[in-house]
């Protein structure tokens, strides 16, 4: 557990442009270039995290360098040891979230490691961790009402969106990925009319058929431009809509820009009447969130700190466990020479008792690897 590392930026902690930044330099590739063997790469459109275990020879500081853009002012944020398990169940949980108790992160989390598993980077500790982490993060969804289901960060729009689009509004949703689909959901669900757009019209025609709403591929959307009030952006184009796109949609009220990259050219989009709200501008919605949950939040946070302490006991005992059975075989070994079989199994386990009980201890206090370094000095390692 003393050398877990989670190291991350976030819009939470950084905002867009250093979010865009590490996602645009630093993939998994990247990442294990830089000396990196057994990780877990997190990218979603609200984080950048890196949990790892640490080579030996590497400390946290020297990890946080390592995954440091240098033309960027931002320092990454560090955990490391227990803390990096805690907060890696925190994300896991939703609580790191943008907006607390969201549904994506559960899932892109378990995609995350689904896909370092596939690339070899996961060895035995980084397994316990996500294995733990998910497990405890489904104990909070079941547990602590933090959100309805199907919240997600485009949550945070709905009241400049009730506010600002009538029922009769017409909107189009460009991206039929994760993001831009539950959008879509929650756009029906509200009672809009909804234009699926995606630059994979098979893709857009799938989601839309679902919805019973019409579509588009993007290349005839930029062609034939309809009239709108309302645009969700989610795709990962950088400026999708720039100031020369944004000509073609004056009367367009509000733009919803959930992409990293960010999507839109906010400037320009302001600058010709239309409001927009990327990630970094429904942080304030998502603070006050934050601050109305602030009871559920703890009693989420009081069930983490359980569940890990159980979880961290029952890895501990197993890591030691061979080391134990070693050092009751030793005793029963030196003590066998000479007594009955059946006294000396008796005596030592009686005699190994106290030492087991310090491992357990040292384990318990220190990690496994403290227990593991005594094992070893005392010649009973593998």
């Amino acid at each position: 557990m003393n050398r877990f590392a989670l190291i991350g930026v976030s819009h939470r902690r950084g905002g867009a442009a250093a979010l865009e930044s590490w996602q645009a330099e630093l993939n998994s590739s990247a990442i294990k270039s830089r000396g990196f063997d057994h990780f877990v790469h997190i990218a979603t459109c609200n984080r950048w995290d890196t949990f790892t275990v640490l080579p030996e020879d590497l400390s946290l500081d020297e990890a946080r360098d390592l995954l440091s853009l240098t033309n960027h002012k931002v320092k990454p944020y560090a955990y490391h040891g227990d803390a990096a398990l805690e907060q890696l169940t925190r994300i896991a949980s939703s609580l790191d979230s943008l907006n607390p108790g969201e549904d994506q992160i559960m899932k892109q989390v378990r995609e995350a490691y689904q896909h370092a598993r596939q690339a070899g980077t996961v060895d035995k500790a980084v397994s316990f961790a996500f294995e733990t982490a998910l497990k405890i993060a489904k104990k909070v969804r079941r547990e602590i009402d933090l959100a309805p289901m199907n919240t997600s960060l485009f949550s945070l729009a709905r009241t400049d969106i009730e506010r600002l689009i009538p029922k009769s509004g017409k909107v189009a949703v460009l991206g039929a990925g994760s993001m831009g689909t539950l959008a879509a959901k929650s756009l029906v669900f509200l009672g809009y009319e909804t234009l699926i757009v995606n630059r994979s019209e098979e893709r857009a025609r799938h989601l839309a058929k679902h919805l019973n709403q019409p579509h588009r591929n993007l290349a005839q959307f930029f062609e034939d431009w309809p009239e709108l009030d309302l645009i969700v952006c989610a795709t990962p184009i950088k400026h999708l809509l720039d100031k020369a796109r944004l000509e073609h949609l004056r009367g367009l009220k509000l733009i919803v820009d959930l992409g990293i990259p960010r999507n839109v050219d906010a400037e320009a989009a302001e600058a010709l009447g239309i409001k927009v709200l990327d990630v970094d501008r429904l942080q304030l919605a998502g603070q006050t969130r934050r601050e109305e949950l602030g009871q559920k939040l703890a009693e989420a946070e009081k069930l983490i700190f359980s569940e890990l302490e159980l979880a961290l006991d029952d890895w501990s005992e197993k890591q030691i466990g061979p080391g134990i059975t070693r050092l009751r075989d030793w005793y029963l070994t030196t003590i066998g020479d000479s007594l009955d079989s059946t006294i000396a199994n008796h005596l030592a386990h009686k005699f190994a008792h106290v030492p087991i009980k310090g491992l357990r201890a040292i384990a318990r206090a220190y990690g496994p690897e403290a227990a593991q370094l005594f094992l070893k000095e005392s010649g009973l390692d593998d």
